[in-house]
């Protein structure tokens, strides 16, 4: 199964939108469109007759932006909103979901919390790991579209300049069936440009009006 986007160019580009039983990473600065993909999402699932679970770990999530995109208020009725103030909440929300009976699992932002609990690279990246492999597990074993989304650091090259890398993306990536990165591509048209990495390699692009994801010229 697949929950759509909301744009016909970035469903393509995923291979028909974004597929259940998988997790997919989804990263990029501030303002890329990720929280705007996710709320998307969740409209797409409760139009479908389905429950979603919306994990937020820094004051992300607008229920009034879901309403408008979803076409009706009755949508937040299937959506369950979680605050995750710490690593546990977030970690624990996994046997919750799986108790609802959910379609769909986002969690915004996915690192955040793990930044700043844990002082040690390898003690992070440890948690990290292990927060995925449950996730993944989880998707695989219940059909549920697992979708987290993460930001990106400025990584210095061996020429000293700076690229722009995906945070503890080297543990992510690992138990991270589709990886894709977000981008604005025209701030005064609302134009974004979706870079998919993994399993495959392409790009599309497209709009957020107030509706929701579009392909651009709609």
């Amino acid at each position: 199964m697949f929950i759509q986007t909301g744009s016909q160019s970035l469903d393509a580009l995923l291979g028909g939108g974004i597929r259940t039983g998988m997790v997919t990473d989804i990263y990029g600065e501030s303002g890329s469109g990720k929280s705007q993909l996710c709320f998307s999402l969740c409209a797409s699932c409760t139009k479908a007759g389905f429950r979603a679970f919306f994990v937020d770990t820094a004051g992300t999530f607008r229920p009034e932006r879901v309403s408008e995109m979803a076409g009706t208020k009755e949508a937040l009725d299937r959506i369950t909103f979680v605050r995750a103030l710490n690593t546990r909440d977030q970690i624990n929300v996994v046997e919750r979901v799986r108790d609802a009976d959910a379609r769909l699992l986002v969690i915004d932002t996915l690192t955040s919390l793990f930044s700043a609990e844990y002082s040690a690279g390898p003690a992070r990246h440890l948690a990290v790991m292990s927060h995925l492999h449950d996730l993944a597990t989880f998707a695989i074993s219940t059909d549920c579209a697992v979708v987290v989304t993460n930001m990106v650091r400025n990584a210095p090259t061996e020429t000293g300049k700076y690229i722009q890398r995906e945070y503890l993306g080297s543990s992510v990536s690992i138990y991270s069936h589709i990886r894709m990165k977000l981008a604005l591509e025209d701030p005064s048209r609302g134009w974004f440009h979706a870079a998919l990495l993994q399993p495959s390699t392409g790009t599309a692009q497209f709009a957020i009006i107030p509706r929701g994801l579009s392909d651009i010229g709609d």
